[in-house]
């Protein structure tokens, strides 16, 4: 039933490069594309706030050039970051070149005063803004014109190029939070449910999304690594662990791979541990708790964890995939080449001023 994909926080061991960390993620996603593997997705960070890919788009590009089938998720795009118009192109670009293998999970993200200063907006507007964002590419891949009239965002007739090869439903998933189930209630998006959200609320919001989006599907962000053995998974785990209880959950745990507390943590952080098959059955476990999860996405890579390892989780899991996979259905649509009106006549008539076809462009507040 789920599809199974790579997830990656970004996090870099203390003393590693984040050039490193990239040429280690190109090897392990490209061991993951050849090993069979739906897709992969990678969160944004910025200024130092652990993750190390502060622009997954870009990274996405990259790795959409070396690999061949794999799927590529952003996990997320903080919105209120954005100039909405050059994020729809820049998403329409890379879904082009990809071949229609991009999934734009869009959401507020993690807005600080300090963030909101930098790039230009006050920190209580972030969910607003991302809301007018997810109309603004709704209109951008569905519509190839963008018509919009917010409290923060004012455009008039601007034309998207490349045009979007699929629907706007089809390229954007929504992170859980406050405007997630009434944006995918109204387009039909699917939904992202992060992994430190409390269980309850994870329940809470999968059974909502459920009951209002009929067809619609979720995927789940989850942690964990494979050993040869469980003993051995559990050893190499063990610092990982430690360093996620510490963030998420503002422990203090000292405990070794053998402690009581050891699975408690994991279970609390959504992390599976063990041989290939019981990292499966853990999986088979979350698939059912929440009502059939059409997806879940694994991050083996974390601090403290040898990219050595990384990549034995990645083949080691991969004797799964075909069980987990097996009725697993891919339900995006193909990826069309679309063709532009001809311009070619408009442009040459136009004067500098761009009298002729210029559109009018307003934003309220800069970006």
């Amino acid at each position: 039933m789920p599809r199974i994909d790579l997830f990656y926080y970004g996090d870099t061991t203390p003393g590693h490069s984040p050039a490193r960390l990239y040429r280690e993620l190109q090897e392990q996603v490209i061991l993951g594309d050849q090993l069979g593997y739906n897709g992969v997705w990678f969160t944004e960070h910025h200024f130092g706030s652990r993750g190390e890919i502060p622009e997954p788009l870009t990274l996405i590009a990259r790795l959409s050039g070396v690999t061949e089938r794999i799927r590529f998720g952003t996990s997320i795009v903080c919105a209120p970051y954005y100039h909405p118009i050059r994020l729809a192109e820049q998403a329409a670009l890379v879904d082009a070149i990809s071949g229609g293998r991009l999934d734009l999970g869009v959401g507020t993200g993690m807005t600080t005063e300090e963030l909101a200063r930098v790039w230009g907006f006050e920190a209580e507007d972030a969910a607003l803004r991302a809301r007018e964002i997810h109309e603004i590419l709704r209109q951008a891949f569905d519509d190839g014109v963008v018509n919009f009239d917010g409290q923060f965002y004012s455009y008039s007739n601007v034309e998207i190029s490349p045009p979007a090869g699929r629907p706007a439903k089809d390229i954007i998933w929504t992170a859980a939070g406050r405007n997630a189930i009434p944006l995918a209630a109204e387009h039909g998006y699917r939904l992202m449910i992060p992994r430190p959200l409390p269980l309850e609320a994870r329940l809470r919001v999968n059974e909502e999304y459920r009951d209002q989006v009929p067809g619609g599907e979720v995927v789940h962000l989850r942690s964990g690594l494979v050993g040869p053995t469980r003993e051995i998974a559990r050893e190499r785990a063990v610092e990982f662990l430690r360093e996620y209880a510490r963030v998420y959950l503002k422990a203090d745990w000292r405990g070794g791979p053998d402690s009581a507390e050891f699975d408690e943590i994991a279970e609390r952080l959504s992390f599976a541990v063990g041989t290939a098959s019981e990292v499966a059955d853990k999986i088979w476990g979350w698939t059912e708790q929440f009502s059939g999860t059409e997806e879940t996405a694994i991050q083996f890579h974390g601090p403290h964890v040898k990219h050595e390892h990384v990549l034995e989780s990645i083949e080691l899991f991969a004797a799964e995939l075909p069980g987990l996979q097996a009725d697993a259905v891919n339900t995006h649509e193909q990826w069309v080449d679309r063709g532009i009106p001809d311009r070619a006549v408009t442009a040459s008539l136009a004067p500098y001023s761009g009298a002729v076809g210029e559109p009018n462009v307003r934003q309220h507040v800069a970006v």
